[in-house]
């Protein structure tokens, strides 16, 4: 039995393999509250408090790809929960006009909040204010966002925005053609700072591994396993048959750590 197991497995692999080089690639608008708890985990844990040790003053942040705005209002919570003191600002920005302004009104049905597998009834309780059959942001959680159109390929554009602490592109450029994702992952280089995080989760491991080389970002060595997990029932099952799929965890390469590792530091250089 073990020997068919394996089989199928690198077939699995091998399909996977095929996807990825073949697939064309489909802008999709979709999003998730509080998409990947382990994450966050991290973010709260290392990286935010690394920041504040490091002595900055208010803390900027952006997010690319926000869709509707369910990361951003997720970020943002997580943030006004565990540092209540600090002063923080987010800039959101996706390509598509119809889904910003969806994001800067704030209010959702039931369906749209609850369709996170990782959404409790504390993170709603503690986020939103039910009205009949909506549900709204807190006002406390929107005055930290902006939401804005923008297009991380615009190399002109992104050069404008200047430099963040936290910078957010997340299931974005595995939905790009392998040019524009190289492209794209330049564009989000210009938007950091030494010591600042990337959130990375959602791209080619393969291109992963050489751009975070290429632009010297370190990898933030912890809960990696726990994060990958959580983006495999983010984006289901059927992993093999869909460029977007997330394979099982390994740490069989050499460079398991820069392939399943979502958040990057920028280097000291």
């Amino acid at each position: 039995m073990e020997k068919p197991s394996r089989l199928k497995n690198f077939l699995r692999h091998i399909k996977h393999w095929l996807i990825l080089k073949t697939a064309p690639r489909k802008n999709r608008v979709y999003t998730q509250f509080y998409r990947f708890p382990h994450q966050y985990r991290a973010l709260v844990e290392k990286v935010v408090p690394k920041l504040i040790e490091s002595g900055r003053g208010p803390m900027n942040i952006v997010v690319f790809g926000c869709c509707s705005g369910a990361e951003p209002i997720s970020l943002a919570a997580v943030l006004r929960k565990n540092f209540p003191e600090l002063d923080f600002h987010i800039s959101a920005y996706d390509i598509v006009p119809e889904v910003i302004e969806r994001a800067q009104k704030p209010t959702y049905s039931r369906e749209e909040v609850y369709q996170g597998p990782f959404v409790t009834e504390d993170f709603v309780r503690e986020n939103f204010v039910v009205e009949g059959e909506r549900f709204r942001v807190k006002p406390e959680i929107m005055a930290t966002i902006t939401f804005a159109v923008g297009d991380l390929l615009d190399r002109t554009f992104m050069a404008s925005l200047g430099k963040f602490d936290l910078v957010f592109a997340q299931n974005v450029l595995f939905h790009l053609p392998a040019t524009n994702a190289r492209l794209a992952f330049a564009n989000l280089n210009l938007l950091l700072q030494p010591g600042s995080a990337l959130f990375i989760n959602g791209m080619d491991v393969d291109m992963r591994v050489k751009l975070t080389r290429k632009f010297y970002l370190d990898p933030v060595e912890y809960l990696i396993e726990e994060i990958h997990n959580d983006a495999r029932v983010d984006r289901g099952n059927g992993w093999a048959s869909a460029y977007w799929g997330r394979k099982p965890f390994s740490r069989v390469s050499r460079e398991w750590i820069r392939e399943h590792c979502t958040i990057y530091s920028k280097a000291q250089i």
